[in-house]
Protein backbone atom coordinates (compact mmCIF):
# COMPACT_ATOMS: atom_id res chain seq x y z
CA UNK A 1 0.00 0.00 0.00
CA UNK A 2 1.45 3.86 -1.46
CA UNK A 3 0.74 5.70 1.66
CA UNK A 4 -0.09 9.78 0.98
CA UNK A 5 1.98 12.13 2.14
CA UNK A 6 0.76 14.61 5.41
CA UNK A 7 -0.02 18.25 3.91
CA UNK A 8 2.52 20.87 5.44
CA UNK A 9 2.41 24.38 5.70
CA UNK A 10 5.32 27.35 6.69
CA UNK A 11 4.57 28.95 10.06
CA UNK A 12 8.00 30.66 11.02
CA UNK A 13 11.21 30.96 8.96
CA UNK A 14 12.43 26.96 9.40
CA UNK A 15 9.63 25.81 10.49
CA UNK A 16 6.79 23.58 9.76
CA UNK A 17 3.46 22.53 10.38
CA UNK A 18 2.82 19.15 8.83
CA UNK A 19 -1.41 17.85 9.53
CA UNK A 20 -1.44 14.13 10.07
CA UNK A 21 -4.75 14.53 7.96
CA UNK A 22 -6.63 15.80 10.98
CA UNK A 23 -5.23 13.61 13.28
CA UNK A 24 -2.70 15.40 14.63
CA UNK A 25 -0.41 18.40 14.20
CA UNK A 26 3.44 17.69 13.72
CA UNK A 27 5.89 20.51 13.99
CA UNK A 28 9.48 20.36 11.39
CA UNK A 29 12.31 22.80 12.95
CA UNK A 30 14.90 22.96 10.67
CA UNK A 31 18.32 24.35 11.61
CA UNK A 32 21.37 24.60 9.74
CA UNK A 33 23.02 21.47 10.68
CA UNK A 34 19.90 19.12 12.20
CA UNK A 35 16.26 19.04 12.01
CA UNK A 36 13.72 18.10 14.91
CA UNK A 37 10.62 16.46 14.05
CA UNK A 38 8.22 17.40 17.38
CA UNK A 39 5.37 14.50 17.36
CA UNK A 40 5.11 11.79 14.51
CA UNK A 41 1.35 10.59 14.66
CA UNK A 42 -0.31 7.57 14.85
CA UNK A 43 1.18 6.37 11.51
CA UNK A 44 -1.27 6.06 8.70
CA UNK A 45 0.72 8.34 6.72
CA UNK A 46 3.84 8.37 4.72
CA UNK A 47 5.10 11.24 7.52
CA UNK A 48 8.86 10.50 7.15
CA UNK A 49 7.86 11.42 3.18
CA UNK A 50 6.83 14.75 3.50
CA UNK A 51 9.64 15.33 6.23
CA UNK A 52 12.11 14.34 3.46
CA UNK A 53 10.97 16.54 1.13
CA UNK A 54 11.53 19.48 3.28
CA UNK A 55 14.82 18.93 4.53
CA UNK A 56 17.96 16.24 3.77
CA UNK A 57 19.81 17.15 6.81
CA UNK A 58 19.58 14.49 10.07
CA UNK A 59 16.27 14.31 11.81
CA UNK A 60 15.80 14.21 15.30
CA UNK A 61 12.44 12.71 16.60
CA UNK A 62 10.66 13.97 19.56
CA UNK A 63 7.22 13.72 21.54
CA UNK A 64 5.50 16.00 23.60
CA UNK A 65 4.10 12.97 25.65
CA UNK A 66 3.25 9.29 25.42
CA UNK A 67 0.08 8.63 23.31
CA UNK A 68 -0.76 6.64 20.26
CA UNK A 69 -1.56 9.85 18.31
CA UNK A 70 1.72 11.58 19.33
CA UNK A 71 3.99 8.17 19.30
CA UNK A 72 2.35 6.09 16.76
CA UNK A 73 4.66 7.11 13.99
CA UNK A 74 7.76 6.32 15.53
CA UNK A 75 8.18 2.86 13.26
CA UNK A 76 9.27 5.40 10.59
CA UNK A 77 12.16 6.45 12.48
CA UNK A 78 15.25 5.22 13.73
CA UNK A 79 15.06 6.67 17.03
CA UNK A 80 12.29 8.75 19.56
CA UNK A 81 13.51 10.98 22.10
CA UNK A 82 10.38 10.63 25.02
CA UNK A 83 10.18 12.40 28.61
CA UNK A 84 11.48 9.51 30.92
CA UNK A 85 7.67 10.14 32.81
CA UNK A 86 6.24 8.41 29.62
CA UNK A 87 8.69 5.37 29.28
CA UNK A 88 6.51 3.03 30.78
CA UNK A 89 4.70 0.24 29.41
CA UNK A 90 1.48 1.62 29.49
CA UNK A 91 2.94 4.09 26.56
CA UNK A 92 4.47 1.01 24.89
CA UNK A 93 1.49 -0.24 24.43
CA UNK A 94 0.21 2.65 22.65
CA UNK A 95 2.91 2.30 20.00
CA UNK A 96 1.78 -1.31 18.86
CA UNK A 97 0.45 -1.83 15.25
CA UNK A 98 -3.04 -3.25 17.19
CA UNK A 99 -3.62 0.13 19.14
CA UNK A 100 -2.89 2.17 16.38
CA UNK A 101 -5.06 0.78 14.03
CA UNK A 102 -8.06 1.07 16.46
CA UNK A 103 -7.33 4.43 17.24
CA UNK A 104 -7.62 5.14 13.52
CA UNK A 105 -10.36 3.39 13.17
CA UNK A 106 -12.56 5.48 15.85
CA UNK A 107 -11.02 8.66 14.64
CA UNK A 108 -14.28 10.45 12.91
CA UNK A 109 -11.53 13.37 11.22
CA UNK A 110 -9.15 10.95 9.79
CA UNK A 111 -11.85 8.63 8.14
CA UNK A 112 -13.45 11.80 6.68
CA UNK A 113 -10.50 12.00 4.73
CA UNK A 114 -11.20 7.77 3.25
CA UNK A 115 -8.44 6.88 5.86
CA UNK A 116 -9.18 3.62 7.22
CA UNK A 117 -7.28 1.31 10.17
CA UNK A 118 -5.99 -0.81 6.92
CA UNK A 119 -3.37 1.95 6.14
CA UNK A 120 -1.39 1.31 9.61
CA UNK A 121 1.53 -0.60 8.64
CA UNK A 122 3.96 -2.22 10.21
CA UNK A 123 6.94 -0.60 11.67
CA UNK A 124 9.79 0.34 9.25
CA UNK A 125 11.93 0.67 12.30
CA UNK A 126 12.49 -1.21 15.57
CA UNK A 127 12.73 2.75 17.26
CA UNK A 128 15.18 2.96 20.09
CA UNK A 129 13.27 5.18 22.28
CA UNK A 130 15.80 7.39 23.98
CA UNK A 131 13.99 8.80 27.62
CA UNK A 132 15.24 12.31 28.27
CA UNK A 133 14.72 15.07 31.70
CA UNK A 134 13.38 18.31 31.79
CA UNK A 135 15.16 20.62 30.26
CA UNK A 136 16.87 18.89 27.97
CA UNK A 137 18.12 20.97 24.91
CA UNK A 138 18.18 20.31 21.42
CA UNK A 139 20.90 21.75 18.95
CA UNK A 140 20.17 22.44 15.60
CA UNK A 141 22.03 25.07 14.69
CA UNK A 142 20.78 28.56 14.75
CA UNK A 143 18.15 27.10 16.73
CA UNK A 144 17.78 25.65 20.14
CA UNK A 145 14.41 23.70 21.55
CA UNK A 146 14.05 23.43 25.35
CA UNK A 147 11.89 20.27 26.70
CA UNK A 148 9.87 22.02 29.57
CA UNK A 149 8.33 19.33 31.81
CA UNK A 150 4.42 20.48 31.71
CA UNK A 151 2.85 17.02 33.94
CA UNK A 152 -0.72 17.13 33.78
CA UNK A 153 -2.41 15.56 30.48
CA UNK A 154 0.47 12.64 31.42
CA UNK A 155 3.17 12.81 33.73
CA UNK A 156 5.76 13.21 31.12
CA UNK A 157 4.00 15.93 28.86
CA UNK A 158 6.58 18.16 28.04
CA UNK A 159 6.34 21.88 25.87
CA UNK A 160 9.49 22.36 23.70
CA UNK A 161 10.36 25.95 23.29
CA UNK A 162 11.69 27.76 20.33
CA UNK A 163 13.63 30.50 21.73
CA UNK A 164 14.96 31.93 18.67
CA UNK A 165 11.23 32.02 16.52
CA UNK A 166 9.69 32.62 20.12
CA UNK A 167 7.58 29.66 19.51
CA UNK A 168 6.53 26.64 22.14
CA UNK A 169 4.67 23.43 20.87
CA UNK A 170 2.69 22.78 23.76
CA UNK A 171 1.44 18.76 22.79
CA UNK A 172 -2.10 18.22 24.60
CA UNK A 173 -1.76 19.61 27.83
CA UNK A 174 -3.58 22.70 27.38
CA UNK A 175 -6.01 22.96 25.01
CA UNK A 176 -9.97 22.00 24.09
CA UNK A 177 -11.39 18.99 25.33
CA UNK A 178 -8.47 19.02 28.00
CA UNK A 179 -8.07 15.39 28.79
CA UNK A 180 -7.54 14.96 32.76
CA UNK A 181 -8.98 11.42 32.92
CA UNK A 182 -6.88 9.18 31.15
CA UNK A 183 -4.80 6.48 32.70
CA UNK A 184 -0.80 8.17 33.20
CA UNK A 185 -2.45 11.87 33.85
CA UNK A 186 -1.57 13.95 37.16
CA UNK A 187 -4.59 15.29 39.35
CA UNK A 188 -5.67 18.81 38.18
CA UNK A 189 -4.52 20.71 41.06
CA UNK A 190 -0.76 19.17 39.42
CA UNK A 191 -1.46 20.12 35.86
CA UNK A 192 -2.38 23.85 36.65
CA UNK A 193 0.89 25.38 37.36
CA UNK A 194 2.10 23.84 34.00
CA UNK A 195 -1.01 25.58 32.55
CA UNK A 196 0.13 28.87 34.82
CA UNK A 197 3.59 28.48 32.92
CA UNK A 198 2.08 28.41 29.35
CA UNK A 199 0.31 31.15 30.28
CA UNK A 200 2.92 33.67 31.40
CA UNK A 201 4.88 32.40 28.39
CA UNK A 202 2.39 33.36 26.18
CA UNK A 203 2.75 36.94 26.38
CA UNK A 204 5.82 36.51 24.67
CA UNK A 205 5.77 33.65 22.70
CA UNK A 206 2.82 31.66 19.87
CA UNK A 207 1.41 29.06 21.17
CA UNK A 208 1.03 25.91 19.48
CA UNK A 209 -0.64 22.50 20.55
CA UNK A 210 -1.30 19.36 18.99
CA UNK A 211 -4.83 19.15 17.01
CA UNK A 212 -7.41 21.09 15.34
CA UNK A 213 -6.96 24.89 14.99
CA UNK A 214 -3.05 24.84 15.83
CA UNK A 215 -2.43 27.76 17.88
CA UNK A 216 -3.82 28.76 21.17
CA UNK A 217 -4.50 31.92 22.25
CA UNK A 218 -3.71 33.86 25.23
CA UNK A 219 -7.07 34.28 26.25
CA UNK A 220 -8.06 31.01 25.89
CA UNK A 221 -5.26 29.88 27.75
CA UNK A 222 -6.45 31.76 30.67
CA UNK A 223 -10.59 30.27 29.99
CA UNK A 224 -8.98 26.85 30.20
CA UNK A 225 -6.83 27.72 33.38
CA UNK A 226 -10.48 29.34 34.97
CA UNK A 227 -11.82 25.90 34.59
CA UNK A 228 -9.30 23.97 36.64
CA UNK A 229 -9.35 26.76 39.67
CA UNK A 230 -12.73 26.27 39.79
CA UNK A 231 -12.81 22.54 39.52
CA UNK A 232 -10.92 23.28 42.53
CA UNK A 233 -12.94 24.74 44.18
CA UNK A 234 -16.21 23.28 43.20
CA UNK A 235 -14.64 19.81 44.83
CA UNK A 236 -12.79 20.55 47.64
CA UNK A 237 -11.44 16.83 48.52
CA UNK A 238 -10.76 14.07 46.15
CA UNK A 239 -13.57 10.96 46.24
CA UNK A 240 -12.94 7.03 47.40
CA UNK A 241 -14.00 6.32 44.06
CA UNK A 242 -13.15 7.51 40.72
CA UNK A 243 -16.11 8.93 38.63
CA UNK A 244 -15.78 10.83 35.11
CA UNK A 245 -16.99 14.29 35.09
CA UNK A 246 -16.86 17.36 32.86
CA UNK A 247 -16.38 21.01 33.69
CA UNK A 248 -17.78 23.17 32.15
CA UNK A 249 -20.38 21.16 30.54
CA UNK A 250 -19.64 22.07 26.75
CA UNK A 251 -17.59 20.55 24.10
CA UNK A 252 -14.34 21.78 24.86
CA UNK A 253 -14.49 21.59 28.65
CA UNK A 254 -12.06 19.94 31.02
CA UNK A 255 -12.80 16.18 31.59
CA UNK A 256 -11.04 14.77 34.94
CA UNK A 257 -11.36 12.21 37.69
CA UNK A 258 -13.39 12.70 40.92
CA UNK A 259 -10.80 10.75 42.41
CA UNK A 260 -7.66 12.79 41.34
CA UNK A 261 -8.48 16.47 41.51
CA UNK A 262 -6.30 17.21 44.24
CA UNK A 263 -2.61 16.07 44.56
CA UNK A 264 -2.04 13.50 47.25
CA UNK A 265 0.07 13.83 49.96
CA UNK A 266 3.01 12.12 51.41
Amino acid sequence: MTLLQPPYRRIADGVYLINEFDGTNCYLLIGSRKALLIDCGTGFCDLRGTVESLTNLPVTVAATHGHVDHCGGAGQFEALYLHQNDCTPLYRLQRTRPVRRLFTAFNGAVKAHGITAAAVTKPRFHTKIVPFADGFRFELGGKTVTAHLTPGHTKGSVAFVDEADRLIFSGDNVCDALWLHLPGRTSVEEWLPSARWLYAKSADYRIFWGHRTPELTRDYIHTVISWGEAILRRQPRNTLLPRTKQYPPQPDGILYKTNTVHQKRK
